[in-house]
């Protein structure tokens, strides 16, 4: 029983992360419309280019040159501090799948609770690099500022955040 419901919650997160665009070519997390030109060849066609994670945030909050210096050096070290963290959640789901195809529950709850810690530990340090964006913000951009917040979920994930 407790098999069927780990292998369903791995199934679950599975298509979660697949939906997001988590792996292979184009996604990260944030607004929708992720993709990259599909089948297209890139932007041939006459599609638009997808603007990028600062150009979005900078859309939305309408930043000024200081602003967006100290947005863009923290996101870049917010980068760096996440990069070993996003390859402990990289092997913590191939542990999992691993614990799971091998059906021994203590590895099991091992690797997820490896995983689930390594995952707490990622959130931490997208939130702690909200927190020191959002004290920059002038009174109208912090009514807007629900969009960079919900935008850092995610944002480290991939190789490089304004992609």
């Amino acid at each position: 029983m407790i098999k069927k419901l780990l292998l369903t919650g791995l199934l679950a997160t599975t298509l979660v992360f697949a939906q997001r665009g988590g792996g292979g070519g184009g996604g990260g997390g944030g607004m929708g419309g992720e993709g990259g030109g599909g089948g297209m060849g890139g932007m041939s066609g006459g599609g638009m280019a997808r603007p990028t994670r600062m150009d979005q945030i900078n859309d939305a909050l309408k930043l000024n040159k200081d602003q967006k210096k100290l947005l863009k050096t923290t996101l870049d070290d917010g980068q760096k501090e996440a990069a070993p963290v996003r390859d402990q959640l990289a092997k913590g789901r191939k542990a999992i799948a691993e614990a799971v195809a091998g059906g021994n529950q203590d590895q099991i709850n091992a690797a997820v609770n490896a995983y689930a810690a390594a995952k707490a530990q990622m959130a931490t340090i997208e939130l702690k690099a909200f927190a020191k964006i959002y004290p920059a913000l002038e009174k109208d951009q912090v009514q807007r500022s629900g969009v960079l917040y919900n935008m850092m979920a995610g944002i480290f994930s991939g190789k490089n955040w304004n992609e």
